[in-house]
């Protein structure tokens, strides 16, 4: 069975299966249906699908279709596409193979590994300072020389201040107005 012959056949399987969903507004419950007869000429009642609609399918090609799928298929396989929701990803066309095997990729970890990659996701495409804007050696060697002890002192209002080193000696607000 060739790979055309499988994808006719899901288009078939996807037809038969929107006769599940509630009906367009025209009584139809594929748009597929709306194209002829809803019209007027057809004795429809003339609410058929928006001329969008009309200009989208008289444009798709099955074949369009199974190219698309074949080649993003054999892309997913390579590896060869950039990451989903990447700068480069989006700069694709939206019929674009790399486009749609990027996303299947997202979706197959999504799948996978659930909302961990969501977040891998949102990670990944924040944007990041440039490395210059960053904090020099010296700057950082100058945070991590030892800071010079505090002197430490009692606030008025507050409990005993116990003091390091001299386990029961408790420094008060008292004491220091007193020395």
């Amino acid at each position: 069975m060739s790979t055309t012959d499988s994808t006719a056949e899901q288009l078939r399987r996807r037809r038969e299966a929107s006769y599940r969903l509630p009906p367009l507004d025209c009584g139809h419950r594929d748009p597929e249906d709306c194209l002829t007869a809803c019209t007027p000429e057809a004795g429809g009642n003339g609410t058929g699908p928006s001329e969008m609609l009309v200009e989208l399918a008289e444009q798709i090609e099955p074949g369009d279709v199974v190219a698309l799928w074949a080649s993003a298929k054999s892309l997913f396989f390579a590896h060869d596409f950039p990451v989903y929701a990447s700068e480069a990803w989006r700069q694709l066309g939206p019929d674009d193979p790399c486009r749609l095997a990027a996303a299947l990729d997202a979706a197959e970890k999504w799948r996978k590994y659930g909302t961990d990659v969501t977040q891998w996701l949102e990670e990944a495409s924040a944007p990041r300072p440039p490395l210059w804007t960053g904090r020099t050696q010296a700057e950082l060697d100058e945070a991590a020389k030892p800071k010079p002890s505090r002197v430490l002192r009692a606030t008025p209002g507050w409990p005993p201040i116990a003091i390091p080193g001299q386990p029961g000696r408790y420094l008060t607000d008292m004491q220091e107005m007193a020395a």
